[in-house]
């Protein structure tokens, strides 16, 4: 064999041996985005209340109460405290369908879809957040890195879908396959806010955080805590709560 053949098929072999695992890789995050996807969703329904904190540097805390009831897709929100925001309702049916009740106007509206990057309620958390309830169908993940305690994933929107984000990484607890940490990036690849979850407890094979902090950088740190005090796996909850009926009182 000539020396420019042997050099073609060292250059050949060569890739071959890097492409596999790149494949191997992809392959690994779709596996593990669908398992987190899954996990997630595994109960028909589910009810909790939060304490929820936001924090602004420079000033106190604010506290708020809710009460979230999800079944498949669709969520049912309600706010309990302080006394300004007592009796707003929002209603997520999917991704882009999502309504607001505000009591103060008595009037039901629809959060427009080109919104749904603007924060929910005064939160750090975006509309878009409140509504996705899984991540394999918006972003397309390959696997980034891999240690003892998790694996790491990122990926763009997936071709034709609308998303509030350019990428999203998130970060899988080996001991749970769920998030311990997802970090968002804007189109221009600008890492703008950080997700913690922490505290994991399970009910069977349904487990949730205790806490979830969403912190954005965009606004000098400013972060929102999602702290459960109740929850309740598969509740009997009827249908008619998820109606634009119920939403309004």
């Amino acid at each position: 064999m000539g020396l420019e053949n042997k050099m073609k098929l060292a250059a050949l072999i060569a890739f071959a041996t890097l492409a596999f695992p790149m494949t191997a890789l992809a392959e690994t995050a779709t596996e593990l985005i669908t398992t987190l996807d899954e996990r997630a969703n595994l109960a028909k329904s589910q009810f909790f209340e939060y304490e929820v904190i936001n924090q602004e540097k420079g000033r106190d805390a604010g506290v708020m109460r809710i009460q979230v009831s999800i079944q498949g897709e669709e969520r049912f929100t309600e706010f309990l405290a302080p006394g300004d925001m007592k009796g707003t309702r929002a209603l997520v049916k999917n991704r882009a369908q999502m309504y607001v009740y505000l009591p103060a106007y008595n009037k039901v509206r629809r959060i427009a879809s080109h919104s749904t990057a603007g924060g929910f309620m005064g939160t750090t958390y975006s509309n878009d957040d409140m509504s996705t309830s899984a991540y394999g169908p918006v972003y397309d993940f390959s696997m980034i890195s891999e240690d003892d305690a998790s694996w790491v994933i990122a990926g763009p929107p997936k071709e034709g879908v609308k998303a509030a984000y350019g990428k999203i990484e998130i970060t899988i607890s080996k001991s749970n396959n769920l998030p311990s940490q997802l970090r968002y990036f804007n189109k221009k690849d600008v890492h703008t806010k950080t997700e913690l979850r922490t505290g994991y407890s399970c009910q069977g094979e349904v487990c949730n955080a205790e806490s979830m902090k969403m912190i954005d950088h965009t606004r000098n740190d400013a972060s929102t805590e999602l702290l459960r005090k109740d929850w309740k796996v598969n509740p009997e909850i009827d249908s008619s709560m998820f109606s634009l009926r119920n939403l309004q009182p």
